[in-house]
C-alpha cells in the first residue's frame, strides 16, 4: 500500500518525469476523487522504497491531451 507522507492512502493512476529526469506520480488520495501529483520521494509504503519503485515501474506514463486544436487563421 502506497501513502502520502502524512499517511494517507494513495491509488497511483500514472508517472511522468520531467527534464531532470526526477519521477512524479499522479494518484487519488482515500476518499477524494481529485487528482494530485506526488514528487516518488515523498511517498511512503509498508514495505519501503523497493514497494514504491515497483508500483512506479508497473504504472503507464502520463498522457498529455492527445487532441489538437487549429487555430483559426485571420486574412488581413
Amino acid at each position: 500500500m502506497i501513502y502520502s507522507k502524512f499517511g494517507c492512502r494513495l491509488t497511483p493512476l500514472s508517472k511522468s518525469q520531467d527534464a531532470a529526469g526526477r519521477i512524479s506520480v499522479q494518484v487519488t488520495a482515500e476518499g477524494s476523487p481529485d487528482v494530485r501529483e506526488y514528487a516518488a520521494g515523498e511517498l511512503k509504503a509498508d514495505e519501503g522504497s523497493s514497494e514504491i519503485n515497483a508500483v512506479i515501474a508497473n504504472l503507464p506514463w502520463k498522457v498529455v491531451g492527445s487532441k489538437v486544436e487549429r487555430r483559426r487563421q485571420t486574412l488581413c
